[in-house]
Protein backbone atom coordinates (compact mmCIF):
# COMPACT_ATOMS: atom_id res chain seq x y z
CA UNK A 1 0.00 0.00 0.00
CA UNK A 2 1.32 3.42 -0.99
CA UNK A 3 0.29 6.58 0.83
CA UNK A 4 0.01 9.82 -1.12
CA UNK A 5 -1.57 13.26 -1.22
CA UNK A 6 -1.97 15.87 -3.94
CA UNK A 7 -0.09 19.15 -4.23
CA UNK A 8 -2.50 22.11 -4.27
CA UNK A 9 -0.45 24.15 -6.73
CA UNK A 10 0.69 21.65 -9.38
CA UNK A 11 -1.84 18.82 -8.70
CA UNK A 12 0.88 16.12 -8.73
CA UNK A 13 0.98 13.22 -6.26
CA UNK A 14 3.26 13.53 -3.22
CA UNK A 15 4.30 10.15 -1.83
CA UNK A 16 4.28 9.78 1.97
CA UNK A 17 6.97 7.43 3.28
CA UNK A 18 5.40 5.44 6.08
CA UNK A 19 4.70 1.86 7.01
CA UNK A 20 1.41 2.72 8.73
CA UNK A 21 -1.44 0.37 7.82
CA UNK A 22 -4.25 2.53 9.22
CA UNK A 23 -4.94 6.23 9.58
CA UNK A 24 -4.62 6.17 13.41
CA UNK A 25 -1.21 4.48 13.01
CA UNK A 26 -0.18 7.25 10.63
CA UNK A 27 -1.43 9.86 13.09
CA UNK A 28 0.58 8.30 15.91
CA UNK A 29 3.68 8.07 13.72
CA UNK A 30 3.62 11.48 11.99
CA UNK A 31 1.17 13.58 14.03
CA UNK A 32 -2.21 15.02 13.12
CA UNK A 33 -0.74 17.40 10.53
CA UNK A 34 2.09 16.47 8.21
CA UNK A 35 4.46 18.87 6.50
CA UNK A 36 4.96 17.67 2.93
CA UNK A 37 7.27 18.98 0.24
CA UNK A 38 6.26 18.68 -3.42
CA UNK A 39 9.22 17.40 -5.43
CA UNK A 40 7.72 18.78 -8.65
CA UNK A 41 7.14 22.45 -7.77
CA UNK A 42 8.97 22.69 -4.43
CA UNK A 43 6.01 24.00 -2.42
CA UNK A 44 5.86 23.04 1.27
CA UNK A 45 2.35 22.40 2.60
CA UNK A 46 0.69 21.19 5.78
CA UNK A 47 -1.71 18.33 5.25
CA UNK A 48 -4.16 16.81 7.74
CA UNK A 49 -4.08 13.03 8.17
CA UNK A 50 -7.50 12.80 6.47
CA UNK A 51 -6.01 14.34 3.31
CA UNK A 52 -3.70 11.34 2.90
CA UNK A 53 -5.00 8.59 0.61
CA UNK A 54 -3.85 5.02 -0.05
CA UNK A 55 -3.57 3.00 -3.24
CA UNK A 56 -2.46 -0.55 -3.80
CA UNK A 57 1.22 -1.26 -4.41
CA UNK A 58 1.64 -2.81 -7.86
CA UNK A 59 5.08 -4.18 -6.90
CA UNK A 60 3.53 -6.46 -4.26
CA UNK A 61 0.96 -7.71 -6.79
CA UNK A 62 3.68 -8.41 -9.36
CA UNK A 63 5.72 -10.23 -6.71
CA UNK A 64 2.73 -12.45 -5.92
CA UNK A 65 2.29 -13.23 -9.62
CA UNK A 66 5.97 -14.17 -10.01
CA UNK A 67 5.95 -16.37 -6.90
CA UNK A 68 2.75 -18.09 -8.08
CA UNK A 69 4.20 -18.76 -11.53
CA UNK A 70 7.46 -20.16 -10.16
CA UNK A 71 5.71 -22.36 -7.60
CA UNK A 72 3.27 -23.67 -10.24
CA UNK A 73 6.06 -24.60 -12.63
CA UNK A 74 8.03 -26.38 -9.88
CA UNK A 75 5.01 -28.22 -8.45
CA UNK A 76 3.72 -29.15 -11.92
CA UNK A 77 6.79 -31.33 -12.34
CA UNK A 78 6.03 -33.25 -9.13
CA UNK A 79 2.23 -33.23 -8.84
CA UNK A 80 0.86 -32.49 -12.31
CA UNK A 81 -2.27 -30.43 -12.93
CA UNK A 82 -3.10 -30.15 -9.21
CA UNK A 83 -0.24 -27.64 -8.99
CA UNK A 84 -2.31 -25.08 -10.90
CA UNK A 85 -4.08 -24.35 -7.58
CA UNK A 86 -0.95 -22.40 -6.61
CA UNK A 87 -2.12 -19.71 -9.03
CA UNK A 88 -4.30 -18.58 -6.11
CA UNK A 89 -1.20 -16.95 -4.56
CA UNK A 90 -1.51 -13.75 -6.66
CA UNK A 91 -5.19 -13.56 -5.78
CA UNK A 92 -4.34 -13.66 -2.08
CA UNK A 93 -1.78 -10.85 -2.54
CA UNK A 94 -4.31 -8.79 -4.53
CA UNK A 95 -7.08 -9.35 -1.96
CA UNK A 96 -4.81 -8.31 0.92
CA UNK A 97 -3.76 -5.11 -0.89
CA UNK A 98 -7.34 -4.17 -1.74
CA UNK A 99 -8.55 -4.81 1.83
CA UNK A 100 -5.74 -2.72 3.34
CA UNK A 101 -6.35 0.13 0.89
CA UNK A 102 -10.10 0.14 1.50
CA UNK A 103 -9.75 0.08 5.27
CA UNK A 104 -7.23 2.96 5.23
CA UNK A 105 -9.34 5.15 2.93
CA UNK A 106 -12.65 4.49 4.70
CA UNK A 107 -11.58 5.43 8.25
CA UNK A 108 -11.30 9.16 9.03
CA UNK A 109 -9.86 10.98 12.06
CA UNK A 110 -11.99 13.61 13.79
CA UNK A 111 -10.67 17.10 13.03
CA UNK A 112 -10.17 19.47 15.94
Amino acid sequence: MKLYTNCQSCKKDIVIKSSAQTRPDLQMEKGEELTVNCLNCGKVEKKHVNDIKAKSNSFILLLGLVIGTIMTSILWFFYGAIASIVFAIPLVFWQQQMKATKSFNSYMIRRK
